[in-house]
């Protein structure tokens, strides 16, 4: 009997199970990605300075650290299960976030979601990676990734067509009857699986070192510009401190959180490091150009979501290619390609002229790199997870999605508010503290330019324009450096590929 006989008596549903499973991923991205186009408004209703919005993303986001927990949950449990109850944390964040009477309500929901996401992620493509063999593990493999991604590319549009029809809160009402019906295919569809051998105890410890070492990394790059600079490096000095003693734990527990052998495989190395650097681009670009396009160019959220079309549009164009080229000639080449495309993409970012049509090229750019490299890494991530098993690996994997969005929103802001202030400091001749915040609140849509304009001498637009463009491309000057370093990446550790004809279920480590 062929393979594919076999697969198809086992799992007869999992076309079915792969739309369920793309739908729940297309929510939790487009989640993770419609409230940036959404925050000027939230936070003129809500109140909160770019440090205090920015955690509705990065809280989201680190929340998602935990994703490598829900991995190994997944092995333990089974990833069914895992998946729904994840899907009805999604539900309760939404409502929470729903009903917020402030940001910190806000924030608070928004983590919810991200701990949703990461019981989800992890446990959808190990899922796919198990139901699936052969060619069309590849196959699914990549329209879950396209999922991914489109839904993160299309989310800025989704929130400007609800915010400016229906209000910012219905991003998270909407999310309850998708959610709902998505379970119930799920558990129609999806075939519960596990890791039977695995050791069923968890490594508390582990992930406490993990994600602490994570979020004390990110509040201190957050608050960079706000912090004296010996707590500054005090902080990060000590976030590396906690993510050493990680790995301590990790390599002295009997069932760690983490199977540190995995890291020895290093084209798994290589493409978790390049998923988390195309996120960390990405995630920078989209949250600082949602907020230009508002607060210098002056359209509306739905305009706004509908301009950033470009950096969206390609990555779904362009990543059939990406698994074209990754099944002929591995990931090395097309990733390599992708970082490029980044670099230049983030160098034409640092320029902008005031105009919106300075901006659609390197928007085309960064869709086009990330396209070509997403699934020839997804690919090669999961291709041989050893004795980690597939729910760590994809839960590994995709934590660098969130944690690469999360750092990348936050060093970004870090140089931004930096700069900002120092230009806000020259041009105004030493501001009042006041002064200097309102101009920062203006920056990010919190206060409008006609608020500005009583506490500011001259056109208030002029000095808001000036001073963000100035800063933005600033703030693309980390983007440039890790898609350079993502180069040399590429070329290094995604050097192998699979011998030609090998099968797609037993590759080469």
């Amino acid at each position: 009997m062929t393979e594919a006989k076999v697969e198809t008596q086992a799992y007869p549903r999992r076309w079915w199970s792969l739309v369920g499973l793309c739908l729940v991923t297309a929510l939790v991205w487009v989640t993770a990605s419609d409230i940036s186009i959404a925050l000027p408004t939230i936070g003129r209703e809500l109140g909160g300075s770019m440090d205090s919005l920015q955690w509705a993303v990065n809280g989201y986001f680190l929340a998602g650290a935990f994703i490598i927990v829900g991995g190994r949950l997944g092995d333990i449990y089974g990833r069914r299960l895992i998946f729904v109850i994840g899907t009805a944390l999604v539900m309760i964040g939404s409502v929470v976030a729903g009903i917020a009477p402030s940001s910190m309500i806000l924030i608070a929901g928004r983590v919810i979601e991200g701990l949703g996401a990461a019981l989800i992620l992890p446990t959808a493509l190990s899922t796919i990676a198990v139901i699936f063999t052969g060619k069309q593990r590849d196959t699914a493999i990549a329209a879950w990734i396209a999922v991914c991604w489109g839904a993160q590319a299309f989310g800025p549009l989704v929130g400007g067509l609800v915010v400016d029809s229906l209000g910012w809160r219905w991003l998270f009402w909407l999310n309850l009857p998708i959610a709902a019906g998505a379970i119930a295919l799920i558990w129609w569809s999806t075939p519960e699986t596990r890791d039977s051998g695995a050791d069923r105890r968890i490594d508390y410890l582990g992930v406490l070192t993990l994600v602490g070492g994570i979020f004390v990394m990110s509040y201190a790059l957050v608050q960079a510009d706000t912090l004296p600079i010996p707590a500054f490096l005090g902080l990060l000095g000590l976030s590396v401190l906690i993510l050493v003693l990680f790995v301590v734990i990790e390599r002295r527990v009997s069932t760690p959180i983490v199977v540190l052998s995995i890291f020895r495989k290093v084209r798994f190395d290589g493409a978790v490091l390049s998923n988390l650097i195309a996120n960390f681009v990405f995630g920078a670009v989209i949250f600082f150009m949602a907020l230009y396009l508002q607060v210098v160019e002056g359209y509306g959220p739905l305009q706004a979501g509908l301009l950033l079309l470009p950096a969206t549009i390609p990555i779904l164009i362009i990543n059939p290619l990406g698994t074209w080229l990754g099944q002929r000639l591995g990931a090395r080449w097309p990733t390599a390609a992708g970082m490029v495309l980044l670099a230049i993409a983030a160098f034409l970012l640092t320029d902008l002229s005031g105009v919106y049509s300075s901006a659609i090229m390197p928007f085309i750019l960064i869709g086009a790199g990330i396209g070509l490299q997403i699934t020839p890494c997804a690919v090669t991530a999961v291709e041989d997870p050893g004795d980690a098993g597939e729910g760590v690996a994809s839960g590994i994997f995709k934590a660098a999605s969130m944690i690469g969005g999360s750092l990348g929103v936050a060093v970004a802001t870090a140089v931004f508010q930096s700069d900002a202030r120092s230009q806000v400091t020259t041009l105004l001749q030493s501001p009042t503290a006041d002064t200097m915040e309102k101009v920062i609140s203006t920056l990010t849509g919190g206060l409008s330019v006609r608020d500005l304009a009583s506490v500011v001498p001259g056109d208030a637009q002029a000095l808001v324009d000036q001073v963000f463009e100035h800063a933005v491309g600033r703030a693309m000057w980390p983007s440039i450096a890790v898609s350079i370093l993502g180069v040399i990446i590429a070329l290094v550790l995604l050097r192998q590929r699979r011998e030609p004809g090998a099968s797609t279920d037993r590759l080469e480590s």
